[in-house]
């Protein structure tokens, strides 16, 4: 049985453990940093700065398609703008929160019963940071 086991993990350390050279230029892919160039030189510390650098061009350009956010500020001026009101001093709108990675805006009114400010609610609406797509959320 300890013989059968022994092949065994032979087997598996010989078939799995195995380095296989040039596996990533095989499948179109550019070596990478642990993969020397050398044949038996280990590469110094400036050789691996400068393959470093090379690779680095490559990965910033699939970053290109970085998203722009809007603001809490730019939301803030997109549910203005979503409400059609200019500068209206007895509007509020406030920023409340993040609600299913959206800015929330509670938007009410300061109006005076018996003097005594009130806040009278328009509605709670909700701005994408990403598109600034603004929706009602609740009225």
């Amino acid at each position: 049985m300890r013989v059968l086991f022994f092949l065994f993990t032979v087997l598996v350390m010989a078939s799995g453990c195995g380095i296989l050279d040039g596996n990533n230029e095989a499948q179109g892919n550019s070596p990478t940093l642990t993969e020397t160039q050398h044949t038996g030189d280990v590469p110094s510390n400036e050789e691996m700065l400068i393959g470093a650098r090379n690779q680095f061009p490559s990965a910033a350009e699939n970053m290109k398609s970085e998203k722009s956010f809007y603001s809490k500020e730019d939301a803030k001026l997109l549910v203005k703008k979503h409400l059609q009101v200019g500068n209206n001093e007895s509007m509020s709108v406030t920023f409340e929160g993040f609600k299913d990675d959206h800015y929330l805006f509670h938007v009410y009114d300061l109006v005076h019963f018996n003097n005594q400010p009130e806040k009278m609610t328009r509605g709670w609406y909700k701005v994408d940071p990403e598109s600034g797509k603004v929706s009602l959320e609740k009225k």
